[in-house]
């Protein structure tokens, strides 16, 4: 699900609940790209080095969070471990240089350590846990789009930009799936699911197109459904807008 800087839903797609967001990505770019975003600001499940790489390279702005280091506890950290792009290997804390041995079919490269060197190392309990005394580490040939998405992270303004998510998608989101019975899958089928995606997200356009235009409370209807015994009841309850908060979300 997309949307604009102010809230209207743009696009959306449907897909497995096996599939990550990264990888239905680009079902949902292909229906924004006529738009001609500049900036796309997406969560930390985007943030992979592929789709770094296909936003760079088609000069849109990719503005993502900040993702806390990966990797075994009390052991050392990655950002310890210093990649030398000129020689092409990876210098540890104690001056060995890591070398390139070979790249995975995922597309990460792959650079191991010398373990004679290794078992005299002084820092070898916080270095690696392997039995042969290797220490291996794993860099993705697209690593530098992620790190130039570091540099944008950084710039002026993207922060607030990307705070702005809270305010537009995630209240979206969030909206459909309280009011709107999206929290659950109850339709059999993709082509179903998409129809009904897709209404909804009309019906929510519809809804902040008539608050915009009236400037008044908005008025709706939450209904539930529950059974008791062997019969079924519809609770209907009326709830009501601030008319503040409604404008100022607009």
């Amino acid at each position: 699900m997309a949307c604009d800087k102010y809230g209207w839903a743009l696009a959306y797609s449907v897909e497995a609940g096996n599939i990550h967001d990264s990888q239905a990505f680009p079902a949902l770019f292909a229906k924004l790209e006529p738009l001609k975003p500049q900036f796309i600001i997406a969560d930390s499940g985007y943030k992979i080095p592929s789709i770094a790489k296909f936003l760079i390279d088609k000069e849109i702005t990719p503005v993502l969070p900040y993702t806390r280091p990966r990797g075994k506890k009390d052991l050392l950290r990655p950002k310890e471990l210093i990649y030398d792009e000129h020689f092409d290997c990876v210098i540890c804390p104690e001056h060995q240089a890591l070398t390139y041995r070979t790249t995975t079919r995922e597309g990460y490269r792959e650079y191991k350590s010398d373990p004679a060197i290794c078992a005299n190392c002084p820092l070898l309990s916080v270095c690696t846990t392997s039995k042969n005394h290797q220490k291996v580490v794993t860099r993705h040939i697209w690593k530098d789009y992620l790190e130039q998405c570091e540099d944008i992270r950084h710039q002026r303004g993207m922060k607030e930009l990307y705070q702005h998510r809270k305010e537009t998608i995630e209240r979206l989101f969030g909206t459909a799936k309280e009011y709107h019975n999206l929290r659950y899958t109850r339709e059999k089928g993709k082509s179903k699911m998409e129809d009904k995606v897709g209404l909804t997200l009309a019906c929510l356009n519809l809804k902040k197109l008539v608050k915009r235009m009236a400037g008044e409370p908005f008025y709706f209807v939450q209904m539930r459904w529950f059974k008791h015994g062997n019969s079924h009841f519809y609770l209907k309850t009326l709830k009501k807008t601030n008319t503040n908060r409604c404008l100022s979300s607009i």
